[in-house]
């Protein structure tokens, strides 16, 4: 999640802690003069690592996450279960593909009327992990064996928008596929977190079999799941 936070933020953070640690040292009378930081030197690079590796345990960085207020001024935490609704162009690219092979009458894709079966909606399950250096998307469609993975996530808050998720995925499939499918292909998306509905709305796009032409494109919603509890119940107030 640190990536959330621009370079400059975070480099001036990192220097005014520094500075804080040996002005506070030199105030205390711990060390005599400025000559006497070098001597702590180690001792200061140790502390900036303990508390790096502290941070770095999703429990311990959540309540700073929760004690700092970090949803206003940083990222909000995304961390849990997810409900997805996803929506595909699939079934238009099917029938281009099918009026191709002189299956069905001629299609145009840019002059055809739209209708409701040119839209293909799966819902899936999905689980955020969320930490100080990183963060972690894996999405299940409901009642298959696909697994979307993603390899890469970067988030981003540049208000007054509203904060964005960036992510590439890998999707595999090992069950049988059909002909127009592949085992594995790559993907990418966008998705802005809706504060109010506590959503995660956005688009992807995929190379799936992209050289037969018949990558396929669509909008995503994520719903997140509160389970039934006290416990749930505040976490979903903080959110």
């Amino acid at each position: 999640m640190i990536f959330a936070l621009s370079r400059s933020l975070v480099l001036s953070a990192l220097v005014m802690l520094v500075v804080a640690i040996c002005v506070g040292l030199l105030g205390y009378g711990y060390v005599a003069n400025p000559h006497g930081l070098l001597e702590w030197a180690s001792k200061i690079t140790l502390l900036i690592s303990v508390t790096l590796v502290l941070l770095g345990i999703r429990p311990v960085f959540r309540a700073l996450h929760w004690v700092s207020f970090a949803k206003y001024w940083w990222f909000p935490w995304l961390d849990g279960e997810w409900r997805a609704e996803i929506r595909s162009n699939w079934p238009k690219v099917e029938r281009m593909y099918s009026a191709a092979k002189r299956e069905i009458p001629k299609f145009d894709s840019l002059a055809g009327p739209l209708t409701s079966d040119d839209e293909l909606v799966t819902t899936a399950s999905v689980t955020i992990e969320t930490g100080l250096f990183d963060i972690s998307i894996e999405i299940t469609p409901h009642g298959t064996d696909k697994t979307s993975r993603t390899r890469f996530v970067r988030p981003r808050w540049s208000k007054p928008d509203r904060p964005e998720l960036s992510y590439v995925y890998e999707q595999t499939d090992p069950t049988h596929l059909a002909p127009t499918d592949t085992r594995q292909h790559f993907g990418a998306g966008i998705v802005e977190y809706i504060a109010k509905t506590d959503e995660l709305t956005g688009h992807y796009w995929t190379n799936r079999n992209a050289e037969a032409a018949l990558n396929t494109a669509g909008t995503i919603i994520m719903r997140r799941v509160v389970a039934a509890g006290s416990m749930a119940r505040i976490l979903k107030r903080y959110k």
